[in-house]
């Protein structure tokens, strides 16, 4: 696996969309609650008091700690080093004072020292993967890394057990910095290491201290203390921090990192009685703390001797919530339900798509449309599952020291978004139930037979709208079955040997389950449903005929329930078209085609995929003018697709699948729901979404596929489009004597850590001021799947990724 050279990246940017993204997810505690609900070493709250008052007493007798505070610290200086550079010797002293504690004691516990305190400001982390390298003021390192002592000049990212952030001054200033670095340092320790479930960290400001806790439920962050004043709280946590085993530091000991050679890392994964390592990634997480965190790896199972068994497979880790129902389990209730539907003959072929076999059953045909699951278990660490855990009892709300408003790019956007059309597309930011915060998360892991390729990773037109099309098809059969997606996004639809495959059932539940409009909204915001984010209907006949005669929006709808249904799962799908088509422009393009079409399609983007959870006006315009063709933004959006593709090209024709689409709305809508009376059990009734509406938007997607599929067009993402134009100009003109970009400044070491699988591609040379920034940030999601959708484009032509 190798290595993409790093990018150039707004540091403050990613910083102000971490604390965005924890914002409503973080809850304070006092720092005595924090320090007994994570870090209690020893079992005997006796033991510890013990313990603590020994370490105490021999800091006085030694003069490191007075009446005044501790000694090493309670200076002025200019600089965070010199203030808080001793806070290594005070880490040690406390260190010595255990292991003389316990001569006499004899805790297990405390017979081996795991980390070290080291202060190092200057000092940049070396990692693994690109992006990963970081400066904080002071680290926890392990010792050992891998049987292997870690060199405290040289830690790699993986290496660091809790970062710390320092200021010399207590201000709103220096308390927004320390936040935002501490965030920026934990992004960094948990995207760049499969190995890490949760991370410690400290922070301070002059005199006063908070501890930090983060995990995929939650992030907690104690009340702020003088230290000084009270030395006891910090002494406990450096005692845990110092002894605590690498499961109670956040490590997952069923992940183990495998150096195949010195330039490339794999991993091993226990899953139940079987250990699979990994040849290749297919999917990575985002930048977010707080979150599924879903990586998906191509393994091959090993047997004894690491002898690999079988053909490859794909290993899924996520962490769900506690109370959702196993992946697994959704599938069986669907092929169920369709195995009750081909015992009674209910469902005639006109209510089904085509059989793929003559006399083929709907369970046979439906799992042409859906990954096979090997395994699907929970991970067990010393016997007990792995989960991260609910926040303490008594927690308050946490809220982020304020700053000046900023404008970041992968910040939510609210409205419409018409601004800067130039650089990248903005991040297509996840919902994952965010009304949900601090809620329990399980960690499973689910192994699947087929090695696929996302949507994302396919760049031709034709496969694309295939894709597509097919997608419409297992969508139909989950409709028979009584279920709805509610997460439908490239990611989640795979490609297998030419076969659209649904994957990431998480979020499936049946139609007719109790519910309300109110419910969290899940899913990809650009990809949701406009009914969906608004959260009411908006294709009632009455609505429509108000907009058609007055040409205004009628007045809101009265009506107090709202229910996700099987059309929301259908509107999914033409959101993937537009968004792949206002993406992307063809291969084939000159340098001028690219440059003229460039800024319009970018403009259109940002208008109806601006990330914003509830949707932009524009986007909600946009679907409503749909019934009638009439509206700005509709028009807007197949005229400059037309001009791109050419008025004979069924490309931007496909897009009249919105309006077929609002006419369905319109025909179920302008139906009676059952159960008026009952908000939460209110729905339309199944037999309303009629076959022949999947077949319609099935057709539209198939035309695009059949005038395409003799073609060699390709598509080119618009942010590579620049870079790509420039490097044709420059072979036109012959060789250019501008500097390489290959000189050596960002090479990194090739691994199979999950960041890229594809080829490499020569680094981008940073600016020099971009390149000095002492705290460097992860790439961001967006940067990040960009680069790898262009490389697997590039490598479609001979085969998978």
């Amino acid at each position: 696996m190798t290595q993409q050279g790093a990018a150039t990246f707004n540091l403050n940017d990613q910083r102000f969309y971490l604390k965005e993204s924890t914002t409503g997810n973080t809850v304070q505690v006092p720092a005595d609650a924090y320090l007994s609900h994570y870090t209690s070493l020893l079992h005997s709250q006796r033991d510890t008091d013990d313990l603590v008052s020994h370490v105490e007493r021999k800091l006085k007798a030694e003069n490191d700690l007075t009446r005044n505070g501790w000694v090493a610290t309670n200076v002025q200086g200019p600089t965070e080093d010199r203030v808080f550079k001793r806070l290594e010797d005070i880490a040690e002293s406390i260190h010595d004072h255990c292991v003389e504690w316990n001569k006499t004691k004899r805790h297990p516990k405390l017979r081996k020292r795991t980390t070290r305190l080291i202060c190092r400001p200057g000092h940049t982390t070396a990692s693994e993967v690109r992006g990963g390298s970081m400066r904080t003021d002071a680290r926890f390192i392990l010792l050992e890394e891998e049987g292997k002592t870690v060199d405290s000049e040289n830690v790699p990212t993986s290496a660091v057990a809790g970062p710390a952030e320092f200021k010399c001054q207590l201000n709103d200033e220096f308390r927004i910095d320390n936040e935002s670095k501490v965030l920026g340092a934990v992004g960094h320790i948990i995207y760049a290491d499969p190995c890490r479930r949760s991370v410690m960290a400290f922070t301070i400001e002059d005199r006063f201290m908070r501890f930090w806790y983060f995990s995929r439920s939650h992030i907690t962050v104690s009340a702020e203390f003088d230290y000084h004043a009270n030395p006891t709280l910090f002494i406990r946590f450096v005692i845990f921090m110092t002894f605590a085993s690498l499961e109670d530091l956040g490590y997952d000991p069923t992940v183990k990192r495998i150096h195949v050679s010195e330039e490339e890392i794999q991993y091993r994964f226990t899953v139940g009685d079987k250990v699979y390592q990994t040849t290749g990634v297919i999917h990575e997480m985002n930048l977010d703390i707080v979150t599924r965190a879903t990586r998906v790896w191509e393994v091959v199972e090993l047997g004894p001797g690491d002898v690999p068994i079988g053909g490859s497979k794909v290993l899924k880790d996520v962490w769900l919530y506690f109370d959702a129902k196993p992946e697994s389990d959704i599938y069986n209730e669907i092929f169920a339900a369709l195995r009750q539907l081909d015992e009674a003959g209910s469902v005639p072929e006109s209510e089904r798509p085509p059989p793929l076999q003559p006399g083929s059953s709907l369970e046979e045909d439906a799992k042409h449309y859906f990954m096979t699951i090997i395994s699907d278990s929970i991970v067990m660490i010393n016997g007990q599952p792995d989960e991260a855990q609910e926040p303490p009892a008594g927690h308050i709300e946490f809220f982020y020291t304020e700053e000046e408003e900023k404008v970041a790019k992968e910040a939510t956007i609210e409205g419409s978004q018409r601004g800067d059309v130039d650089g990248c597309t903005p991040k297509l930011k996840r919902a994952d139930g965010a009304a949900y915060p601090h809620k329990k998360r399980t960690h499973r892991r689910i192994v699947f037979e087929e090695v696929c390729r996302t949507l994302y990773k396919v760049l031709s037109y034709a496969d694309f709208a295939k894709g597509l099309a097919q997608l419409v098809y297992g969508l139909a059969y989950m409709r028979l079955a009584g279920f709805v997606h509610r997460d439908v996004s490239p990611g989640n639809c795979l490609i297998y040997k030419g076969q659209t495959k649904i994957s990431d059932l998480e979020y499936a539940r049946p139609y007719a389950a109790p519910g309300h409009g109110a419910a969290p909204l899940t899913g990809t915001p650009g990809f949701m449903a406009v009914e969906y984010q608004v959260g009411r209907h908006l294709f009632e006949l009455p609505r429509v005929l108000v907009r058609i005669r007055h040409g205004k929006p009628p007045p809101p709808d009265q009506a107090d329930w709202f229910k996700f249904n099987f059309l929301h799962d259908l509107e999914s799908v033409i959101w993937i078209y537009l968004w792949f088509l206002l993406e992307t422009l063809p291969e084939s393009f000159t340098p001028a085609e690219v440059v003229r079409h460039k800024k319009p399609i970018l403009s259109l983007y940002h208008m109806l995929f601006d990330g914003s959870l509830r949707g932009s006006a524009d986007r909600r315009m946009f679907m409503e003018h749909c019934a009638t063709v009439k509206g700005r933004e509709y028009k807007e959006v197949i005229s400059a697709l037309t001009e791109v593709h050419g008025v004979d090209s069924m490309i931007p024709k496909a897009l009249q699948a919105f309006q077929c689409l609002a006419g369905c709305y319109g025909a179920v809508e302008s139906s009676k729901p059952l159960f008026p009376e009952s908000p939460h059990m209110t729905h339309w009734d199944r037999k309303v979404f009629l076959h022949e509406f999947y077949e319609d938007i099935h057709f539209y997607f198939m035309d695009v596929h059949e005038q395409m599929k003799e073609k060699t067009d390709m598509a080119l993402p618009i942010w590579y489009t620049d870079q790509e134009a420039k490097h044709r100009a420059q072979q036109a003109a012959g060789p250019s004597k501008k500097r390489s970009a290959g000189n050596g400044r960002n090479k990194r070491p090739r691994t199979g850590t999950g960041r890229d699988s594809e080829p490499y591609v020569p680094p981008v040379v940073a600016d020099e001021d971009e390149d000095e920034e002492s705290d460097s940030e992860p790439p961001s999601p967006t940067e990040e799947s960009q680069k790898r959708k262009v490389v697997a484009g590039k490598r479609k032509r001979g085969g998978r990724a």
